[in-house]
């Protein structure tokens, strides 16, 4: 009987004792982040020493730099007493203020495109209705004899007003939506007769032919893809004619990258972006610098102890590999998702393949060709995708 009882009391104790490890480990974890982000604040305090005339050369790309912990300047006035009606300065902050909501984008949330689509129907059904009304027929059963595709379809005729009132008040936001935003949001990607499938090489092809009857460089790309007949848009038919740019890493642009982070730290890539060359991007100068460049990089065979400091991340993240990283002072979210991919993780298949595992990776390879991601999904057997 006593040793039934202290079963229960065993398996409370052992529980507790790994809660208190997972909680230590937790500490520790915020702990070295608490010491990366100081590591930060000493690097900016180091590139602030610089003198003048590195930073009257240097500091030419425009934009803005974004510090991170840093906070708004805050006035003497606040903005909502400017824009009072009793307020001397209501004209010119009224002035202000329309700038401001022309000029800034607000990305369309998924809620204001779900209420463009119901706006678009409920115009369709008015005008219909109304035509109905005025020839003499019921509005009702000349609805009903309309095919449901036709009230998203049609295009002529909206009153892109109320359609805009409608979707500026699907959701709690000082953002006003214009009639014009929302016909050009519509008209150019929303609409359900737009092709977003991928384009055929076939298809591409015909488009540059079309492209290329315009000798003089000024192509018309409405009526280009008016010919070409697939349902694109002028800007998605002009995107894929036009050839663009593909920034390729070199040792002097990797020399301009460093130079970039040098001067304007690693939370403001796009200026870093600007800075290294035209045709470079934001992600792209972030993935080189954080995959290649970082002089905090560590490389090489990973250690046991570091082994380890994953197991214990993946326990506690999952598979959110930015925050495993994070465990691992100098590894990479990459380094760490293929170290535990291919090495650490116990439900990869491991060892030398079968006969009947080769057979299933030749036919799924025929299947769907060298998509090795999609090759592995398709096996489910524990191999990855660089096994």
């Amino acid at each position: 009987m006593a040793d039934s009882d202290s079963d229960p009391i065993k398996e409370i104790a052992q529980k507790t004792l790994q809660a208190n490890k997972n909680h230590q480990y937790a500490l520790k974890v915020y702990t070295e982040r608490l010491e990366a982000e100081l590591a930060t604040v000493d690097k900016l305090l180091t590139s602030a020493d610089w003198d003048e005339q590195e930073e009257e050369a240097d500091l030419d790309a425009g934009g803005f730099v974004l510090i991170p912990g840093s906070v708004k300047p805050s006035g003497p006035v606040a903005h909502s007493e400017l824009l009072s009606k009793d307020s001397p300065f209501l004209e010119d902050a009224s002035r202000r203020q329309r700038y401001l909501e022309l000029t800034t984008i607000h990305p369309m949330k998924n809620k204001e495109l779900d209420a463009l689509a119901e706006a678009v129907r409920t115009e369709n059904y008015r005008m219909h209705a109304y035509e109905a009304q005025r020839r003499g027929q019921n509005a009702l059963t000349s609805l009903n004899q309309q095919p449901q595709s036709y009230f998203e379809i049609n295009k002529e005729g909206i009153d892109w007003d109320r359609v805009a009132s409608k979707v500026s008040s699907s959701i709690l936001s000082s953002v006003q939506r214009s009639a014009k935003e929302c016909e050009i949001r519509w008209l150019g990607d929303r609409h359900p007769e737009i092709n977003h499938e991928r384009w055929s090489d076939t298809e591409i092809a015909q488009a540059k032919a079309l492209a290329a009857n315009y000798t003089d460089g000024r192509v018309n790309w409405v009526k280009v893809a008016e010919q070409l007949g697939t349902n694109r848009t002028p800007m998605d038919c002009m995107r894929n004619v036009v050839p663009r740019k593909i920034h390729t890493w070199t040792n002097e642009a990797d020399e301009r990258l460093l130079e970039a982070v040098k001067i304007y730290g690693i939370d403001n890539w796009l200026l870093v972006a600007q800075y290294v060359s035209e045709d470079a991007t934001a992600q792209q100068c972030q993935n080189r610098y954080n995959r290649t460049l970082s002089p905090d990089l560590v490389r090489g065979p990973w250690t046991e102890e570091e082994d380890n400091k994953l197991r214990r991340a993946v326990e506690a993240f999952g598979n959110s590999w930015l925050e495993v990283a994070a465990c691992i002072p100098g590894r990479s979210n990459e380094q760490c998702r293929d170290r535990w991919s291919e090495r650490l993780n116990p439900k990869v298949t491991k060892g030398k393949w079968t006969n009947e595992e080769d057979r299933r990776l030749l036919e799924t390879v025929e299947r769907v060709g060298e998509k090795w991601k999609e090759v592995s999904d398709s096996l489910g057997s524990g191999r990855t995708d660089k096994m």
